[in-house]
């Protein structure tokens, strides 16, 4: 059965196929909230849709793996032989995606399998972990630190011809480079505003650091950048484990902080500071930034490291990327802090990087994205 082109948000884009979205819920971290907007966006597209819904990564025992791939199996045989395509959100360390979907191709011939790769090029990193490893973190590491290679091989037999979309430049080459069978697809991260924000220049005289703690995302920095910025800077952090973080002087921790209240943080910052670096010593990532994408869609000004995928936005206006090769740590963290200070100061400059935001937000605009995916099955239907 042929699908119909994409058309109009709210039409049926695939008539008479079956999409089964196979993700992590809502609470599952950065991921789980991506995918939740994501399923959205979908249900409104797509007529005959099913979630499959799994924890956040670590959590699943090999029993609920296997249950979950036979709920999945079942939404496969009860579709009538109609075409059926499943997507799957691949991310670092969680399993409750990779292993239900793999092989599905197997099961049934004209099953197209596709995947979001949000950590590229490993499309899981850990392939075993399980529960048990997870409660065990160096055991966990012991298994798969020395056996990198098998576990790209066991990613490189799972993705095999499939289809992946990753969402930076540097991640499709990435994953081209580990997976020469697959065809791989750019996709923006989605870009939805929450609500209306005060225009940068008008915003309080302050810099942000916002997202999840933990490794990689630069928090270690904020003392170092506290000492750097003049006193009338205001430093203000949001984002889930922030809390945790020591009192310093200078320095407002907001904790955690509601998607409905994400405007307001935004419209109390200038500009956001994201002073990522290294994340894993199983190499280097290129994921694309949510942090910089809630960015996008408040019209805040980005200052960040050109590490990873960040480098690619250098040539958006609305991001001022600072080149972190041959510097130290904290030469980068001191070059973050100077382009961050001279920003807050220029309402020039903020005015023009706002007006580059609006555009980066329009071309990454939900439906514009959903649409290239329903494209690309579409088209994928139709040669099968």
């Amino acid at each position: 059965m042929a699908a119909r082109p994409v058309g109009k948000p709210g039409t049926t884009d695939l008539d008479g196929v079956r999409l089964i979205y196979v993700a992590a819920e809502r609470a599952a971290g950065g991921v789980g909230a991506y995918s939740e907007v994501f399923a959205g966006m979908l249900r409104r597209r797509v007529a005959d849709f099913h979630e499959v819904r799994h924890p956040r990564p670590g959590t699943d025992t090999v029993a609920e793996l296997r249950a979950r791939r036979r709920e999945i199996i079942e939404l496969i045989d009860t579709a009538d032989g109609r075409p059926v395509v499943v997507h799957g959100e691949f991310s670092g360390g969680s399993v409750e995606s990779f292993w239900p979907t793999a092989g599905l191709e197997r099961h049934r011939r004209d099953v197209l399998v596709s995947a979001t790769v949000h950590d590229p090029p490993g499309l899981v990193w850990w392939p075993g972990r399980v529960a048990f490893l997870e409660q065990r973190k160096l055991l966990n590491h012991a298994v798969h630190f020395p056996l990198r290679p098998l576990s790209r091989a066991v990613e490189r037999r799972v993705a095999g011809s499939r289809t992946l979309f990753a969402m930076s430049d540097a991640g499709v080459r990435s994953l081209l480079r580990a997976y020469p069978d697959t065809t791989v697809r750019h996709a923006h991260m989605p870009v939805w505003s929450r609500g209306e924000v005060v225009s940068a220049p008008d915003r309080p005289k302050g810099v942000g650091l916002f997202g999840l703690v933990y490794r990689g995302k630069g928090f270690e920095h904020v003392e170092r950048l506290r000492s750097l910025l003049p006193d009338d800077i205001v430093i203000r952090i949001a984002g889930r484990g922030t809390e945790a973080l020591p009192a310093i002087d200078g320095v407002e921790i907001l904790g955690g902080v509601d998607d409905a209240d994400l405007p307001a943080y935004f419209s109390s910052i200038r500009a956001l500071i994201v002073p990522y670096g290294a994340r894993s010593p199983y190499g280097e990532a290129f994921p694309g930034s949510s942090v910089v994408t809630d960015a996008i869609a408040h019209l805040t000004p980005v200052v960040c490291t050109g590490h990873g995928a960040l480098a690619e936005l250098r040539a958006e206006g609305g991001v001022r990327v600072v080149d972190d090769d041959g510097r130290t740590e904290d030469e980068t963290v001191g070059e973050l802090a100077k382009a961050a200070a001279d920003l807050v100061e220029s309402r020039d400059r903020l005015s023009e990087m706002a007006e580059a935001l609006k555009a980066m937000r329009e071309v990454r605009e939900p439906d514009e994205v959903v649409g290239g995916y329903l494209e690309t099955w579409a088209r994928s239907l139709c040669r099968a």
